[in-house]
């Protein structure tokens, strides 16, 4: 890592240190568990956002067209919130954290961004900005602010998280949630 991009690096980590952020690391985009699996519970809709928001497939591209994106990039940031709910079926309660880490990911977003050029963040299931998306048939509303699903994009949460040394599961009645934000080490230029 060069000296001013350790300079950014330290800066954006004396940022993140006042942030409720749970757990982090930073990895090699390199290391990226990406799984079929995953990818085709997105296609099979398990969890009915599939072909209804720019932030899950088909709308974020192919898989190839995913890894190619994060290949993209030279850095990954992963973070996590960890939240104790009422109990296990606390619906609510997961709906309340996930708004929460999603206010969390636009402040970390937001660093990475005034240090580096065009990060891709990735964050939870699906974006909620919106009532209703205007997927497929005009452009996102809010483009810097609607983040591509993580698994989405194929990637294997579970292991990604066992290679960074972060919990995936925080113990009973809690919620974890998870986002990736993709960033080069300087600003390319234009030939």
């Amino acid at each position: 890592m060069n000296v001013k991009n350790k300079q950014k690096v330290d800066l954006i980590n004396n940022e993140l240190e006042k942030l409720p952020i749970h757990e982090h690391c930073y990895f090699k985009p390199e290391s990226i568990l990406f799984s079929d699996e995953v990818r085709g519970l997105c296609e099979k809709n398990s969890c009915g956002m599939y072909g209804t928001s720019w932030a899950c497939p088909p709308a974020v591209g192919t898989m190839e067209e995913c890894k190619e994106k994060c290949f993209r990039y030279e850095n990954a940031f992963m973070f996590t919130t960890a939240t104790e709910m009422k109990n296990s079926f606390d619906i609510k309660g997961w709906h309340e954290a996930r708004i929460k880490h999603e206010k969390l990911t636009d402040k970390v977003a937001d660093l990475f961004r005034k240090e580096y050029e065009n990060p891709l963040v990735l964050s939870t299931e699906g974006c909620t900005l919106c009532a209703v998306c205007t997927y497929p048939d005009s452009p996102c509303r809010f483009p810097e602010r609607m983040y591509p699903a993580i698994e989405g994009y194929g990637i294997l949460v579970t292991k990604q998280a066992e290679f960074c040394g972060i919990h995936y599961n925080n113990g009973p009645n809690t919620v974890t949630y998870f986002s990736i934000i993709f960033f080069n080490n300087c600003v390319e230029t234009a030939i």
